[in-house]
């Protein structure tokens, strides 16, 4: 896995910026400035260029695709800017063809055209991709063969958020994309660990979000990532204090869960 720096990974967000603003000012479509993009920044993949040739963040993505369940009477999937983070960087073994379909739908692009028509035959090779304390939590959470345990991975994750929080321990849009990481592992592996232990895990990576927003030196963008984060991790805390009979605590968790979510 090659590591780019967060200085890096500005420098390409910007580029693609000016790239954008380039092709807008001489008429060009959507699928010519995401091709401009793919092209002059090497590091991004046709999934990555199409969202910047939009102009979106990943938040923005997840929003709308949300918003694309709704307008079809459904309720929005469980889609966080991590699983786009990991999607964008070929850092999975599949995508599944209902969310490959509403990135098609929100994006107006084809599979092709987003490159996600090779997940009918396996993803590519991801070569030159970059990557920061987010994309190597990713790889700690997709394991290539074998089965992670529960004494080796959930702390590991838990790790994985220690340090990011070491380099912005007032919290950063890295520290929210490894928070969103680790709740879609836990929520995944959910079946595979003894509630009890689980729940000690949940409950401190919510103290490591908790203490980094008591700081009071949070950006107010990332604040209100984070304590989502902070109220998704209440909800799981809730469904596991049921698990152990503990249905005042669970009725206090799930209802920080929907204050703070």
């Amino acid at each position: 896995m090659i590591t780019v720096s967060r200085s890096r990974r500005e420098a390409i967000r910007r580029k693609a910026a000016r790239i954008r603003e380039r092709c807008l000012n001489t008429g060009q479509n959507t699928q010519a400035t995401a091709r401009a993009i793919a092209d002059e920044l090497p590091e991004v993949s046709l999934l990555e260029a199409w969202r910047l040739a939009l102009g979106w963040s990943r938040a923005d993505t997840v929003a709308r695709v949300g918003e694309l369940y709704r307008s079809r009477g459904l309720m929005p999937p469980g889609m966080m800017q991590a699983m786009l983070c990991r999607w964008e960087h070929g850092r999975v073994k599949w995508l599944s063809n209902e969310y490959a379909e509403a990135l098609c739908a929100v994006y107006g692009a084809s599979a092709a055209q987003l490159g996600l028509d090779r997940w009918r035959f396996g993803p590519a090779e991801a070569l030159g991709r970059y990557s920061a304390v987010a994309l190597e939590a990713c790889d700690a959470l997709v394991r290539e063969g074998g089965t992670m345990t529960t004494a080796a991975g959930l702390p590991a994750v838990r790790e994985s958020l220690t340090l990011a929080l070491l380099v912005d321990p007032a919290g950063s849009h890295t520290v929210v994309e490894v928070a969103q990481a680790a709740i879609e592992f836990y929520s995944f592996g959910y079946s595979k660990h003894p509630p009890t232990v689980l729940f000690d895990e949940v409950h401190q990576t919510r103290g490591l979000l908790t203490q980094a927003l008591a700081s009071g030196h949070t950006a107010e963008a990332v604040a209100v990532d984070m304590r989502n984060s902070i109220g998704w991790l209440s909800a799981l805390l809730g469904n596991l204090a049921h698990h152990v009979e503990d249905h005042t605590g669970a009725r206090v968790h799930l209802a920080t869960a929907v204050s703070l979510g």
